[in-house]
């Protein structure tokens, strides 16, 4: 019965013709039928980019100097459009600095105004939440809302076990102590961004962010390290069974693997070529000649081949003339 199994190809390049033929004869040998790692899913997330950031640092500081000049409408304004364009992207490694960065710049800008005071609160216990309190200005007087904030404890519960999760820009597992609040989450798998969101932290235990599910047998479960005798899996493995191939001096090599457990790499060698069948004119012709032999042999046994032992008699007449 034939079956189907994954094929990790390590080589250089695409495969030679001559290795083609020695994965289709072991193929061929054993019964299974190769197949490509299924393509790991295009990520829909934006790239980084670097412009975005210093355009929005740059913003904040322009609201810094607006502030400064007792220009307090526009300052707000151009914070408002910075906290706009934020939410729309949470992939930014340093996304939660410069929202915590904007909620303190419009604390202190709102500050000034007495009927803003629980505003002023919220904004910097948001700020809290995402980079932990700052120490006050020299000078400056306590107004308590800078206090230390509970922390309550979340776990991420939809997360592979080659992920790494970062809470507002501090990397860590599953499990984590945050401040109840608006919180920048990213995931990382193998160094590649799979997930970014805008989430409130806090008030539920465990958290499920609907992170993308790694596809068995795809090029991102099947992620190995093969410069040893045998590969070994960076993570545990889904796929049931799988083969990985690589190309050494000596030719080709291949190693068995279930689920993270691989066997010892082995070098493929060409398949025996097959016996072909005699044909049948060599058959014929070899019994016809046999029995033209059989024929000579018989006449030689019977002497036909044989010459006389002595030659007949002859009578010699020898005339002796006249006397």
């Amino acid at each position: 019965m034939t079956q189907t199994a994954t094929l990790l190809l390590l080589l250089a390049g695409a495969p030679t013709s001559g290795e083609h033929r020695l994965l289709a004869d072991f193929a061929r040998q054993n019964q299974i039928v190769f197949v490509a790692p299924a393509p790991t899913p295009a990520s829909s997330l934006p790239g980084y980019r670097g412009e975005l950031a210093f355009d929005l640092e740059g913003r904040l500081d322009e609201a810094r100097t607006l502030a400064s000049s007792l220009d307090e409408e526009h300052a707000l304004a151009v914070l408002d459009a910075v906290e706009r364009e934020l939410s729309k992207h949470p992939e930014l490694p340093q996304a939660a600095w410069l929202l915590a960065e904007h909620h303190r710049i419009e604390a202190e800008v709102r500050r000034e105004d007495p009927q803003a005071g629980a505003r002023v609160k919220e904004l910097t216990l948001a700020a809290d939440a995402l980079e932990g309190p700052r120490a006050h200005a020299f000078g400056a007087a306590n107004d308590g809302t800078s206090a230390t904030p509970a922390r309550t404890k979340v776990t991420v519960r939809d997360l592979a076990a080659r992920d790494g999760l970062e809470i507002d820009g501090q990397s860590g597992g599953a499990e984590r102590l945050v401040v109840p609040g608006l919180h920048q989450l990213r995931v990382l798998r193998e160094h590649e961004l799979v997930f970014a969101a805008w989430q409130r932290l806090g008030t539920e235990p465990n958290v499920t962010l609907g992170v993308r599910p790694i596809t068995p047998c795809s090029d991102e479960d099947l992620s190995v390290d093969a410069n040893g005798a045998a590969p070994r899996a960076h993570a545990p493995v889904a796929c049931a069974q799988w083969f990985v191939a690589r190309r050494v001096p000596s030719g080709l090599e291949l190693a068995h693997c279930q689920a993270s457990a691989c066997g010892a790499f082995v070098p493929l060698a060409p398949a025996p070529p097959e016996a072909k069948p005699f044909p049948t004119w060599a058959t014929a012709t070899l019994v016809g000649a046999g029995a033209i032999a059989a024929g000579f042999l018989a006449v030689w046994a019977a002497g036909g081949f044989e010459h006389d032992a002595a030659a007949p008699a002859k009578t010699v007449f020898v005339y002796g003339g006249l006397r």
